[in-house]
């Protein structure tokens, strides 16, 4: 690793450009002054628990080092992601629906790919009430040293969550040379950002460091319901660390830090397939109107036996009447189309579309997201003559609570209570629910891990054994409200009517307060213990040979209370049994109120590698390797049941073959790799037709995916003071091997059937998605820099341009609707002397505004046949241009 003072110099001389299979630094000499030459200088990493260098390690990684990291304010795993080609960190229907993937290996549910550790230490968690990682999968980072992104299978390197790949923040350990550091960041939308730090020793032995942050944001947008800010954020914290040094054979590294987060609601849009408003000369079902200037179209969802769909073009005039095909009848009209509405096309959203609702106990804002971080480890080392002796010691604990307005829509829907006696006109009412994120999330984990590593004269070893436990308790209180314009009188009526819905006596006209609203527990306890082994031997002095494996256990426990929270918007309290036979106020408890579940799985995850040094500036390798995800129980379907809905582990087989192309003379550098992933039993989400006819969300295992591609990296010292980088990834992930008729006939669901929406989104009979490609993941995706660096005097300046590139992506599993492609592109210029540097930035120069991040949800707001859900997509509005101004001292 670079020691301080040489990093302080690198600051000065050059920017390390953007890397994915390498990591490049500049350094120069020690002598005060600029120097006048760059070069590629190697950086050493860890990440096989061996010390090797980045450009001779057989296996793709990308590395962010300190210099980069200070200069470009890289603070989160989204910027991260901005950085590393073929890195991608999305957020879903909410603030813990976090998404981090790998070379477009994305998921839509299940615990996330792509592990996220601090200092080896798996941070990773999973969601419960939603999709996604959680809320660890992004805290604020205090106090790094260097970011390393692995690709590929990484269970015996990082433990249990390196499904395809990690992120592992390596933080920085005290000095034993006294220094302080001070960083002020200020840029348009109201952003600053201050930290300071000081370091250094107590005595020859033992050194310290603590460091403070502070920083807040105006946000970008402005919600025109309430004339609040959207995006907004205040976050402080601090850490605390030591390094003990006794001894050449002993060391301890303590650190703790805590990081206290508000951050208000984010800018999303939804764009629904389906509008409230009609035409009532025409449409006398008041089934609204399909959202054609956004998009939307109506599909088929039944097929003749040559696979061809029904005519949907008199769906448009009348949508959703097919549901009324028996009515109708009565009524001598002809049956009408099997069809339902989609989102279609590019999806293109701005400011003016902004209609988030207010919380309606307020009239203000929901208040969005506040964390509460605290994580706390201890590493300690014995070093021998040849073997060294690891612990790892870490505890993390994350507090959040989420509050958002979840349907992302504040309009009203149409009503006739009264109807037209006169004309035989009777009362009628749209159907429509309003609804919020209403959940708080309490997460401890704890971390132990024991690691031997030794070596021979044509070999070395790394033996280890992990325990890692979490515990999270989850209020979930999210709820389901009528409309703002529906008649509840007349929708009680029609309820009566049915026999799905004649227990129906009450509605929700706005959610209850606090102390008033019942909260549903859900709590799921994992434990994971694992050993793992690593032996490299050398074949000759340039080929390697190196097997791993880890052999793990999982165990996860579930509990929950079985309410529903769609049916508590009708006031119904699943705690208890109705009798029809005995007055309303007579009832029982329910036995099955109270449910509990588990799910073990155990597995051995191998890896091989084959590497040779063709010559100095030749090193090719190629890999196999298993990553494996256990399965679980479905906690994403608005209850707290978790008596049923398990699902199946996933496995993934990774093949990649590589070169890494290294010239000291030239200062050129060519990475290219190539690589063919299996994924079997991808865990997806689907929504099916219970036995008495309600639809019911759940999750199933997608047979097979396979993702394939190829990643070039380039970095060119063209001259002393030029550099140019490129990367470029090429990924077609695709489902090879998913039907969901014959999936769900393999199930224990009894009388479940496949959905019409599943059938219009695949185009055909048996929701078959193969060949279709996985939600939010480009095809080709690349990087670009250039920077100039110069000196005037004593002081050194560098200007630098850098582009990131994403190709179309598709929202949903049908590829009707995508997000468009974009390029934005970022510029930026400093000065520096000895002690301080001054960095002027604009973020997004050409003020880009096409969407980066959505997700498919279904739209609540208004269902058009009183029962259907149709589609909606939330897009999240990018960040606009931003110019800035960050300077760093040091003293």
């Amino acid at each position: 690793m670079h020691k301080r003072d040489k990093l302080s110099l690198a600051i000065t001389t050059a920017l390390i450009a953007q890397l994915s299979t390498v990591s490049i630094a500049t350094a120069a000499e020690a002598s005060g002054e600029f120097a006048e030459e760059s070069s590629i200088e190697r950086i050493e990493v860890r990440t096989r628990r061996i010390t090797e260098t980045i450009e001779t390690i057989p296996l793709a990684i990308s590395a962010i080092p300190e210099a980069q990291i200070a200069e470009k304010g890289i603070q989160s795993a989204d910027d991260v992601a901005k950085y590393v080609n073929g890195l991608a960190f999305d957020i879903g229907a909410a603030a813990n629906d976090t998404r981090p993937s790998l070379r477009g290996l994305t998921i839509d549910r299940g615990r996330p790919n792509v592990a996220v550790l601090v200092d080896g230490v798996d941070v990773s968690s999973e969601s419960v009430t939603l999709a996604g990682g959680g809320i660890t999968a992004n805290m604020k980072l205090l106090d790094l040293q260097q970011v390393e992104v692995v690709k590929g299978p990484q269970s015996v390197n990082y433990g249990r969550s390196a499904f395809s790949g990690a992120i592992n923040y390596v933080t920085k350990r005290p000095s034993f040379d006294n220094e302080g550091n001070f960083m002020l960041n200020v840029a348009e939308h109201g952003i600053y950002d201050i930290s300071a730090s000081y370091e250094g020793a107590i005595t020859d032995s033992f050194a310290a460091k603590i460091k403070l942050i502070d920083s807040a944001s105006d946000g970008y947008y402005e919600n025109p319901n309430t004339g609040g800010a959207l995006g907004e954020s205040d976050v402080s914290g601090g850490a605390l660390s030591f390094f003990f040094i006794p001894s050449d054979s002993f060391s301890a590294y303590f650190r703790a830090e805590y990081s206290d987060e508000q951050h208000g609601p984010r800018p999303v849009v939804a764009i629904n397939s389906m509008l409230p408003e009609f035409d009532p000369q025409t449409n006398f079902f008041a089934t609204g109107s399909v959202n054609t200037a956004q998009g939307g179209g109506m599909f088929p969802y039944e097929f003749d036996e040559n696979g061809v769909g029904v005519d949907c073009s008199m769906a448009y005039q009348y949508p959703y009447w097919d549901s009324f095909n028996n009515v109708l009848a009565m009524m001598g009209f002809p049956p009408q189309p099997a069809c339902r509405a989609m989102v279609t096309g590019d999806i293109r959203v701005g400011e003016d579309m902004i209609d988030l609702s207010p919380d309606p106990l307020t009239g203000k804002d929901y208040p969005g997201t506040s964390i509460e971080n605290t994580r706390a480890s201890l590493e300690l080392e014995w070093d021998f003559d040849s073997m060294s002796f690891v612990s790892i010691t870490a505890y993390t604990k994350s507090d959040a609570y989420i509050q958002e307005d979840f349907d992302k829509t504040d309009f009203r829907i149409y009503s006739d209570p009264v109807g037209v006696p006169f004309a035989n006109i009777p009362p009628w009412s749209q159907f429509g629910m309003q609804s919020d994120v209403d959940t708080s999330y309490d997460v401890e984990q704890f971390n132990q891990e024991f690691r031997l590593t030794g070596e021979g004269e044509s070999y070395n070893w790394v033996v280890s054994g992990l325990y890692w436990y979490e515990e999270m308790d989850t209020g979930f209180g999210s709820q389901f409200w009528l409309r703002e314009g529906a008649s509840e009188e007349v929708l009680l009526a029609q309820f009566a009517q049915s026999p799905f819905t004649s227990f129906i006596t009450d509605i929700k006209n706005e959610p209850l307060p606090k102390g008033e609203n019942r909260i549903t527990p859900i709590t799921r306890d994992t434990e994971h213990w694992s050993v793992a082994a690593l032996i490299n031997f050398a074949l000759t002095d340039d080929m390697n040979l190196t097997f791993e494996g880890r052999y793990m256990d999982e165990t996860i426990e579930y509990t929950g209370n079985a309410d529903d929270r769609t049916f508590d918007a009708f006031n119904i309290d699943n705690s208890v049994i109705f009798d029809p036979n005995n007055p309303p106020t007579f009832t029982s408890p329910n036995p099955n109120y109270f449910t509990s579940n588990s799910v073990s799985s155990d597995e051995f995850l191998p890896r091989i590698t084959f590497d040779y040094q063709v010559n100095d500036t030749v090193f090719t390798y190629a890999s196999a390797a298993k990553g494996f995800k256990p399965g679980g129980i479905t906690t994403t379907d608005a209850n707290g049941d978790v008596s049923t809905g398990e699902y199946k582990p996933e496995t993934l087989w990774a093949y990649e073959i590589g070169a890494k192309a290294f010239n000291e003379k030239n200062n050129v550098l060519v990475n290219l790799a190539a690589f063919y992933w299996e994924y079997t039993d991808q865990q997806v989400p689907y929504t099916f037709f219970n036995d008495i006819g309600l639809a019911t969300v759940s999750v199933i295992n997608a047979g097979e995916t396979v993702s394939q591609g190829v990643e070039l990296d380039s970095i060119w010292q063209i001259t002393p003071s030029f550099r140019m980088s490129f990367a470029y990834l090429y990924s077609d992930a695709e489902y090879t091997s998913f039907n969901v008729a014959e999936i769900i006939a393999s199930t224990d669901i009894p009388s479940a059937s496949v959905n019409d929406v599943d059938k219009m989104i695949a185009g055909n009979a048996d929701a078959d998605f193969t060949g279709k490609r996985l939600t939010m993941s480009p095809k080709h995706s690349a990087t670009f820099s250039a920077r100039y660096s110069t000196e005037f005097g004593k002081y050194g300046a560098f200007i630098e341009m850098f582009g990131q590139y994403k190709s179309e992506r598709n929202v949903d599993r049908g590829g009707y609707a995508q997000l468009p492609a974009y390029d934005e592109w970022d510029l930026t210029a400093g000065l520096e002397a000895d002690s301080w540097k001054l960095t002027l930035y604009v973020e997004n120069l050409f003020d880009d505004d096409t969407i980066k991040s959505s997700v498919g949800n279904v739209g609540y707001g208004f269902f058009p046949d009183g029962r259907a859900l149709p589609f909606s997509v939330h897009a999240t509005l990018p960040q606009p241009r931003t110019a800035g101004a960050r300077v760093m001292f040091t003293f």
